[in-house]
């Protein structure tokens, strides 16, 4: 017998909030370790690996709380973080 779950405003305020609170995460770790990482590795690379890392650190947060995303609930946040910042690798070096 599956369980239904219903949405009721408290479930989907809690996911609105852990998304908003995940996002700006992301964006002040990769702000953070951008510029830490920035004083020792050229540009192109301090930045996929500050995306890499914040969105591996944000995905572990939010495991451990227990929220975490929607669609990305099996799989392994260093994996999450490297598939990120080889994204946005590719990316910079397409775009030049």
């Amino acid at each position: 017998m599956a369980r239904s779950r219903k949405w009721k405003p408290a479930i989907i305020l809690r996911r609105v909030f852990f998304f908003i609170a995940g996002s700006l995460l992301v964006g002040f770790l990769t702000v953070f370790l951008e510029a830490a990482l920035g004083a020792y590795l050229p540009r192109h690379l301090s930045v996929s690996l500050a995306v890499g890392l914040a969105v591996a650190i944000t995905f572990w947060l939010l495991k451990f709380l227990k929220h975490p995303p929607m669609f990305l609930k099996n799989v392994h946040p260093l994996a999450a973080g490297l598939c990120a910042g080889l994204g946005v690798h590719i990316a910079r070096i397409w775009l030049r």
